[in-house]
């Protein structure tokens, strides 16, 4: 094991934020790779036990801080990536990694000129699902829907981003299993209680994708299924195949892609090209179903 210690910090305490410093705080090293959690910032003042609470300003000045993942909600991302990097830090950022494509590829650019990893998070491609579709009969059709409740700032589209920005992973999901897919259509509704998002999208070989989106204003919880209609007449429902709970947990795997990056010196090609490929299309399904949106 090299000598290298990495400083990590991490910006935001929600549900993420909170699992990101657990897990730094319990996993210290994978493979020849180390690091120790320097910090975390939030709004609140909170005791977390091994961990101290730091100001913004330090978690981007510090010398012994070399990466950060920002866990923070989605109209606070490009600020906090840009200044990341732009204090030469190693950036891990919860997806969307920004709110419009420009941006996106303005911060892939600005990364490599700086020379550190800037590296998306989408835990739902951390799976076995590609493995599961190509053993199966071949598909004609895939289902991709998400219901979900409002949560203060992910019904507001002017700060968040927009249905399929704010909500980019799915269309990420859909270009990792059903190729290089393309908007052709889609709608928009919303009321006082809940907005419904649908994207209509078709890969080269003509075979379709529809992406569902719905969240309310008061919901049971969150539910997401991948529902593939096979051309034999049969379905495949994409559930994990491994166990629940099962350690490490998603966002340390995250962390550890990142931290490959980071001592490879080198950003995932791949992550890079899915993720500014999602924003196009997120883009383009914007421009089908809110044409009038100023977003």
């Amino acid at each position: 094991m090299s000598g290298k210690v990495y400083g990590v910090a991490v910006i935001g305490l929600g549900k993420a934020g909170r699992a990101r410093v657990r897990d730094l705080l319990q996993y210290t090293s994978h493979g020849d790779v180390q690091w120790c959690l320097k910090g975390f910032v939030s709004r609140r003042t909170l005791e977390i036990e091994g961990a101290k609470q730091l100001t913004e300003d330090e978690v981007f000045t510090r010398e012994d801080v070399e990466a950060i993942l920002i866990c923070t909600e989605n109209g606070l991302h490009e600020r906090l990536v840009r200044k990341g990097l732009e204090n030469g830090k190693h950036v891990l950022c919860e997806y969307p990694l920004a709110l419009s494509l420009k941006v996106a590829k303005e911060f892939f650019e600005m990364a490599e000129r700086k020379g550190v990893i800037l590296h998306e998070e989408n835990i739902g491609l951390l799976n076995d699902y590609k493995e599961q579709l190509e053993q199966s009969t071949p598909w004609k059709h895939c289902d991709i829907t998400l219901k979900g409740s409002y949560n203060g700032w992910v019904e507001d589209h002017k700060t968040s981003g927009p249905p399929f920005v704010c909500n980019v992973s799915l269309i990420e999901t859909a270009c990792h299993l059903c190729g290089d897919v393309k908007a052709v259509g889609g709608t928009y509704s919303e009321n006082l209680d809940s907005f419904h998002a649908t994207a209509h999208l078709e890969a080269p070989d003509k075979r379709t994708v529809t992406i569902s989106l719905r969240r309310f204003k008061e919901s049971d919880g969150r539910e997401k299924s991948i529902i593939f209609q096979l051309q034999d007449g049969t379905v495949l429902n994409l559930r994990p195949s491994k166990t629940p709970g099962a350690k490490p947990g998603l966002f340390m795997r995250d962390f550890y892609n990142f931290m490959e990056e980071v001592t490879s010196g080198k950003i995932d090609q791949e992550m890079k090209d899915r993720t500014l490929r999602a924003f196009q299309i997120a883009e383009d399904i914007h421009r089908i179903i809110m044409p009038k949106s100023n977003f």
